[in-house]
């Protein structure tokens, strides 16, 4: 019984992995690339450096968190996807209230805490559908992407992917069509406010230990009646693949926002 006990632990650990880990990479990496271009951008500008961009970027962020409690069946007692009065430099919110014995509900506070993930990458996806026509072909590689039995090369074939993207954005063709310059400032401004808050990761924590708990479970019962689940969780971890790959445009213009804001940092620091 210890065995089997232990045997569950270490599966359902690698399993919430499979199901969670792309997102937590993902929201872990925007997180320290906003919070480093924030301190640039706040040393010179102030305030009204963040402001700037966030009346676009709060806004979908706000809206993620907003779809996800509605497909989650959440209740939303009151929502502001963004005001210019910011109270203790928060932007927006959204306030929700779910039943405790719900597993489908608790398991959505995950998903509710990611949500600006996934508006943010939706978000920049749809502009360039609309302002850079010849690059979205090139993205649509990645629907063609078939990761297999994922391994180091899955991880290369999504940085090689990337490139083919970027290089297609920064042509010289681009660079001198006005739909370039519209999206180059919706991605900044976009990237900008994609990163968790930590009210945001509390609320994630706590749906993440519930999907733990229930895969856990799922495990032990599957390991005593000798059943075998791996297949199912393999295909959401080819799931978490594609939500890797997609998001990596959002980590690429919130890295792009660091190194504008570092540069003007220090050019600001040599010239006083």
């Amino acid at each position: 019984m210890g065995n089997i006990l232990f045997d569950a632990l270490k599966l359902s650990l690698l399993e919430t992995f499979c199901v969670t880990g792309a997102l937590i990479l993902t929201g872990i990496l925007l997180g320290i690339l906003e919070h480093r271009a924030n301190f640039y951008i706040q040393s010179i500008f102030g305030m009204k450096g963040i402001m700037l961009t966030s009346w676009i970027g709060t806004p979908i962020h706000e809206s993620g968190h907003l779809l996800m409690c509605y497909i989650f069946k959440h209740k939303v007692s009151e929502f502001k996807l963004f005001t210019l009065k910011p109270r203790d430099g928060v932007l927006g919110y959204v306030n929700h209230s779910w039943n405790s014995k719900s597993l489908y509900q608790n398991i959505g506070n995950f998903f509710i805490g990611m949500g600006p993930i996934f508006s943010g990458t939706a978000a920049l996806i749809l502009g360039m559908y609309l302002f850079l026509p010849d690059s979205f072909s090139t993205f649509s590689n990645y629907f063609s992407f078939e990761p297999g039995q994922p391994d180091s090369q899955t991880l290369a074939d999504i940085f090689m992917l990337t490139i083919q993207l970027f290089k297609s954005i920064f042509t010289a063709e681009n660079l001198a069509s006005p739909g370039f310059l519209i999206y180059f400032a919706l991605a900044i401004a976009i990237s900008s406010h994609i990163a968790l808050s930590k009210e945001d990761l509390k609320g994630a924590g706590r749906g993440l230990i519930t999907i733990f708990f229930f895969i856990l479970l799922v495990n032990a019962f599957a390991l005593l009646l000798n059943t075998d689940f791996s297949g199912f969780f393999m295909r959401i971890l080819v799931l978490n693949i594609y939500m890797l790959a997609f998001s990596m445009i959002s980590v690429v213009f919130s890295l792009i926002r660091l190194v504008l804001s570092a540069f003007v940092y220090m050019l600001v620091h040599k010239i006083i």
